[in-house]
């Protein structure tokens, strides 16, 4: 395995600027949910929303020196499944394989520490970056799912990954 760059802690109030930053970065949300909210009040209380979940894990992606790079959360869905979502938030540290670090330490965790069987994701079909990333993963396309009221998001494409033994 490669050496390890990039940890995973569970978030915490004071990691509020960074998400700040992402959720206000146009081009970054044109890569994920495509919605731009412009107030930084609606942000703030869906951030603390997300640092008190009882039910979701939510993590920060930290590299070795320190630097807070971006967002991981795994969401509860039931207890054999979870429904993950990455986001690289500093796009310095695109393409150099930090994503695929990512992902697994969350399917290690999320299978091996929380016990889920199945991680389920929906991503843009245009981010072909990240469809390579969850491929690579071992994630397989299981169909296409259409938001017609979602204007930014009007489709995505559903992947799953399930833990070894399990169907």
């Amino acid at each position: 395995m490669a050496k390890k760059y990039i940890f995973l802690r569970k978030i915490k109030k004071s990691d509020w600027p960074h998400f700040l930053k992402w959720w206000q970065n146009k081009d970054l949300i044109k890569l994920t949910s495509g919605i731009f909210e412009p107030s930084a009040k609606k942000l703030k209380k869906y951030f603390l929303a997300m640092v008190s979940s009882k039910k979701d894990s939510n993590f920060v992606i930290e590299t070795k020196g320190g630097k807070i790079i971006g967002h991981l959360v795994l969401i509860y869905r039931n207890k054999k499944r979870t429904e993950t979502s990455i986001v690289i938030g500093e796009k310095k540290y695109w393409g150099k394989g930090l994503g695929t670090q990512t992902m697994e330490q969350a399917i290690d965790i999320a299978f091996n520490k929380l016990g889920y069987k199945e991680i389920y994701l929906e991503v843009r079909p245009d981010n072909l970056r990240a469809v390579n990333l969850y491929s690579n993963c071992g994630f397989k396309k299981i169909g296409v799912r259409k938001y017609p009221k979602n204007e930014f998001l009007p489709k995505v494409l559903m992947m799953l990954l399930l833990k070894e033994g399990h169907n």
